[in-house]
């Protein structure tokens, strides 16, 4: 049994040093520390009895409450650990632990010297799992990626297989899923907002009927079942889910925050997952008896699990993935516990899925000594990077992590084979290169303590903290300049007839997100709603100018839902057919929705032939033509989208996203809202 990690002797030198006294021992201490990086892993192993191991009737199932009392024990100990790092400031601290970190020189090797694409360090992660494991039988391969975003599995993937196979053996096809940042329903703080891998490859992603992307649903399950099947044409070999949840306000909760989501992703998994399949999937700490049956789950339902914690997975936390090879779609049982697995799906994962007693002695044995053994590996990086923080450290002691992160990577590129692959065997070859926009960290400042504390002070403590809190954020954004964009549309009339691409999904009773401003300004537009108990956005009045004559689209008190943008459009278009204009002027508009921000540039591009966007002092978008005699063509694609809006509340955009995204008129409107909801939130705070 895998209880320790293997210690193994390298093939050969990782690098080469002048010879000098105590040389031998100190190779073999770097040999060590280095076989220690690379080898945490832990296999459960089944007894002689594979039938010991089986799962209970499906009526025995969800009906009862307990805890290991052990397992407990375990959990303490660790957060009375991480409880030391409650007064650290967390960007101090994030960064003195990527200083710390001996395998950061991996990630900048694989970009700068290997060429690899969308390398981070769910790249590296998901690179070391695919040579550590067989989760690949050969070059034919069909895989799903459940909470992808932003695409690093995908990219890895894709390295391995043409690295590993010849360029005309690989017959690869793949589909994936995660929350929509396109979909203004979804929390800005609960996802991923960079986009640059799935703009491109926007079709093979899986949003849901409702638009989402969310997986916590029986419908969406069995509507990603139906697409594998219609789509990949065969068996879906390999499924990854990389999902979690920001816990970062509630540390030593993390298993229960994030419980109903592995149940989603293990159900949808072994609803779709093929006969003989591998599945990847990222947990935590497994404490919880919730995760002690989904672990018991799993081994009764594959030939061998795994838990695995990646040499470039960070040290300090508490992720690991759990490798699990060879699925056994009959097991007995199994299918009627996934049928209430799927029922379940979208209730709150607090009850064991299995009766205690159902639970052999032996495997608890084992998940105890797995439980154990990542818990110490994690606290004794806490402590080593406590230790590194308050004690500056030696000029030899810096030479050595140094020459260690060095070796490290040296051994990565050995052990892992890496090699480069052609340009033209990357997934994104042929596009154009896309930077991330904006960073998706979240909008988080100083230490566990004072976050705490900020959520017992007045409500005069709060404004002030909400006023240091913009002046930050102000000083960080790097396009809140004044500026004056504008645009000449090249399109003629007759392009307007086929233009339109109609999404469909839930309307969303509230905005919480946007990819039109920047995400730190969203989370702030959220922390606000949630300490007043109203929308800072609700004191702009959407006002718009037709030749001259103001239409009041809506009062002060505007909502932001999606079906009240809907409104405010048929609104403008009654007016725009009833005396076509020469002229749109919109004065104080946030244009923060795909609805919102598709119609503004159907208009500018097909109805009228200039788009100006000033920023301060008076925020207005304009829109010229020379003539008001709007062409039949134009004239029949309005009425189109009045009615459309009019008779289908579900519509969320009216054209193709990628017209949306990456391109001067975007990277205009992002300043021109920032700028504005920036001067709208200082008013809220100061009235």
């Amino acid at each position: 049994m895998d209880y320790s990690m293997e210690r193994l002797v390298p093939r050969r030198p990782l690098y080469q040093t002048a010879a000098s006294p105590g040389m031998d021992s100190h190779i073999t201490k770097n040999h060590l520390e280095i076989n220690r990086v690379f080898e945490k892993k832990f296999h459960y192993q089944k007894g002689r009895d594979e039938n010991s191991w089986t799962l209970p009737p499906p009526r025995e199932l969800l009906g009862e409450f307990y805890q290991f009392e052990s397992l407990q024990e375990l959990k303490i100990k660790l957060n009375d650990v991480k409880c030391k790092l409650n007064d650290y400031a967390l960007e101090e601290w994030s960064q003195h632990t990527r200083r710390q970190d001996p395998t950061n020189e991996i990630p900048w090797r694989l970009k700068k010297e290997t060429k690899a694409e969308f390398v981070t360090v769910a790249w590296c992660k998901f690179f070391e799992c695919l040579h550590a494991f067989p989760l690949v039988k050969g070059p034919k391969l069909n895989s799903l990626h459940l909470c992808e975003l932003p695409g690093a599995f995908i990219a890895a993937l894709n390295h391995y297989l043409y690295s590993t196979y010849k360029r005309e053996e690989v017959q690869w096809r793949w589909l994936s899923t995660t929350l929509n940042p396109y979909y203004e329903g979804n929390p800005t703080g609960g996802m991923i907002t960079d986009d640059r891998f799935m703009f491109h490859t926007f079709d093979n992603w899986l949003m849901h009927d409702d638009f989402t992307g969310n997986i916590i649903d029986r419908a969406h399950i069995e509507q990603m079942q139906a697409k594998c099947k219609e789509r990949l044409g065969s068996d879906v070999n390999l499924i990854t889910a990389d999902g979690s949840i920001d816990c970062a306000d509630t540390p030593d909760c993390q298993e229960e925050v994030v419980a109903t989501l592995h149940f989603a992703e293990i159900t949808a998994a072994l609803t779709i997952l093929a006969e003989g399949g591998c599945f990847v999937v990222k947990m935590f700490t497994l404490f919880e008896s919730t995760n002690v049956c989904k672990l018991f789950l799993l081994n009764c339902a594959f030939d061998a699990v795994h838990v695995y914690k990646p040499a470039t997975s960070k040290r300090g936390n508490s992720e690991v993935y759990v490798i699990c090879i060879g699925y056994r779609k009959q097991t007995p049982h199994l299918s009627e516990t996934l049928q209430l697995m799927l029922k379940n799906v979208e209730c709150a994962n607090i009850l064991p899925l299995f009766p205690k007693s159902s639970l052999p002695k032996d495997f608890l044995l084992q998940h105890e000594i797995c439980a154990r053994l990542f818990m110490n590996l994690q606290i004794q990086s806490i402590e080593s990077n406590i230790q590194a923080y308050e004690i500056k450290p030696t000029r030899r002691q810096i030479t050595y992590k140094q020459q260690l992160r060095t070796a490290i990577a040296n051994e990565f590129y050995r052990r892992y084979k890496v090699y480069n692959i052609p340009e033209k065997d990357k997934i994104l070859y042929g596009y154009p290169k896309t930077d991330e926009i904006y960073q998706s960290a979240p909008f988080c400042r100083g230490s566990y303590s004072e976050r705490e504390m900020a959520k017992i002070t007045s409500l005069e403590q709060r404004i002030f903290e909400i006023h240091c809190a913009l002046n930050f954020l102000e000083k960080s954004l790097d396009n809140t300049h004044d500026f004056v964009y504008e645009e000449v549309s090249a399109k003629t009339a007759t392009d307007s007839l086929d233009v339109l691409r109609i999404y469909r999904g839930a309307p969303f009773a509230e905005l919480h997100s946007s990819m039109f401003a920047h995400p730190y300004i969203m989370q702030m537009h959220q922390k606000m709603k949630d300490i007043f108990g109203s929308d800072p956005i609700s004191i702009i009045k959407y006002i718009c100018v037709v030749d001259g004559k103001e239409i009041p689209l809506s009062d002060n008190h505007v909502q932001s839902s999606s079906r009240h943008q809907q409104e405010l459009f048929l609104k403008l278009f009654d007016a725009i057919c009833e005396k076509p204009p020469s002229q749109l002027v919109f004065t104080n508009n946030a244009f923060l929705t795909h609805l919102s921000v598709s119609i503004l540039l159907y208009l500018s591009t097909y109805i009228f032939e200039r788009l100006t966007l000033c920023g301060e002092p008076h925020f207005q978008i304009k829109l010229h033509t020379k003539s008001s005699k709007y062409t039949p063509e134009q004239m029949d694609t309005l009425k189109r989208l009045q009615t459309l809006l009019a008779d289908d509340p579900n519509v969320l955009c009216v054209m193709p996203i990628k017209n949306l995204h990456r391109n001067e008129f975007a990277k205009a409107l992002h300043s021109y809202n920032n700028q504005l909801l920036m001067k709208n939130f200082k008013l809220f705070v100061k009235n």
